[in-house]
């Protein structure tokens, strides 16, 4: 029995170890990652191409640090448009669903302290009894919560999967199709093509900075209320 309860508690704790192991090896050998650097791990050929770029958002969702950024760039430098898209589409659905995985089956505690070191994660457990879907694009558009973090808590509260994964799939597709864009262009920043997605870009991480702040004080103002 106590061998049982061992071999669980294990299992339970393998995702967060791996969590930490990812951790370490991005501050010893990842932390000064650029662009060039994730092109040259890539290979030219497509399909080991997508291979690696795929394999390095599932690296991405163990580590709160890797760039998930310079990972779709990389795709839309090194693959044609119509095949880094899609890739970088199904690489989102990866880099959301391990981490969630992770978040439901490990330890609560442990999850409930990594989530502990984010004061805003109070933000999350506000759409763990309703508007799930909602609560995942809002939290993926407006960007004001590590990734990893938003998606290892929404895997510990049971979100619903579905209701979790299409929300943020919809919440991360612009800027990663964006991005993606710019990287077909990064040898000529100064293409029409590049600026107007910077341009556009911006323009949404200015509007979902407005839209978390007004969400807050919202929120702040029926807390006020309800407390009179």
């Amino acid at each position: 029995m106590r061998s049982g309860k061992i071999i669980k508690r294990i299992i339970q704790l393998a995702p967060v170890l791996m969590i930490v192991l990812m951790a370490v090896i991005y501050f010893t050998a990842l932390k000064d990652l650029t662009f060039e650097q994730v092109l040259n791990y890539t290979p030219t050929a497509p399909l080991a191409a997508a291979a690696v770029i795929l394999l390095m958002y599932a690296l991405k969702s163990l580590s709160y640090f890797f760039p998930m950024l310079l990972i779709a760039a990389a795709a839309g430098a090194v693959l044609p448009i119509y095949a880094a898209i899609p890739v970088n589409l199904l690489g989102i659905v990866i880099m959301a669903s391990i981490p969630y995985a992770v978040g439901k089956y490990a330890e609560g505690e442990v999850v409930d302290k990594l989530a502990a070191k984010h004061e805003k994660i109070s933000i999350v457990r506000e759409y763990s009894t309703k508007h799930q879907r909602f609560g995942a694009f809002f939290l993926r558009i407006v960007s004001c919560l590590p990734y990893d973090v938003v998606s290892l808590v929404m895997g510990s509260l049971r979100f619903d999967y579905k209701d979790y994964i299409i929300g943020s799939f919809l919440g991360t597709a612009p800027g990663i199709i964006l991005t993606t864009f710019m990287g077909s262009a990064i040898t000529e920043p100064l293409s029409p093509e590049f600026i107007i997605c910077a341009v556009i870009e911006v323009i949404i991480a200015v509007s979902s900075a407005v839209a978390y702040r007004i969400h807050r004080k919202k929120q702040g103002k029926i807390s006020g209320e309800g407390q009179e």
